[in-house]
């Protein structure tokens, strides 16, 4: 055999070998994440996808070669195409992953939120029943009752001041978790 000149069994076994090492290296991403399945994406999907992409018969290839083998300068070409082609698989995994875990971590901060603007809110109910009650038994000329209502009046506006801040941080979260679901749906499409 020719130094230039690769038979097809050669180029199938470089194949299968580029196979089996995306595979491992899929895994060995896998087993790093925390979780195998975040949001229906799972690690296995890739895995076929890149046996596929690198199958003698992916779409794009010629399931037909050269009789007479092919040249060190194609198989060269082939390996930095597969190259480029795990490569990609390999970042958009990455990506997804990343968008999976910012968007649970934009709702567990929406739910800290969420909590924290219900405590707000059940406390300023509590101070206008404060109020109410100060109201009902406030004797005329008693300053007490004066200072305490000014008080439950400070009170219950810092709160609501609170809760609006908390609310601004919460609407902006709900955008932010849209614009995550927006681009992990458009990398999605781009996949198929």
């Amino acid at each position: 055999m020719d130094s230039s000149d690769y038979s097809e069994a050669a180029k199938a076994k470089f194949r299968t070998d580029m196979n089996v090492e995306v595979a491992a290296f899929l895994q060995r991403l896998q087993s790093v994440g925390a979780d195998d399945e975040i949001d229906d994406f799972e690690v296995e999907n890739i895995r076929e996808e890149a046996c596929i992409l690198h199958s003698p018969t992916a779409p794009g290839r010629s399931s037909s070669g050269n009789r007479f083998g092919t040249t060190k300068d194609e198989i060269v070409q082939q390996n930095d195409d597969n190259n480029d082609e795990a490569h990609g698989l390999i970042l958009s995994h990455l990506k997804m992953k990343e968008l999976a875990k910012m968007k649970l971590d934009k709702k567990a901060e929406m739910g800290t939120l969420r909590e924290s603007m219900v405590r707000l809110s059940t406390e300023r109910i509590g101070l206008l029943w404060d109020a109410e009650l100060q109201r009902r038994s406030h004797i005329p000329g008693d300053i007490s009752t004066d200072f305490e209502m000014n008080r439950i009046l400070v009170e219950y506006r810092a709160h609501g001041m609170e809760f609006h801040e908390l609310d601004d941080k919460y609407q902006y979260l709900e955008k932010e978790l849209r614009r995550i679901r927006k681009e992990k749906r458009s990398r999605e499409k781009s996949r198929q």
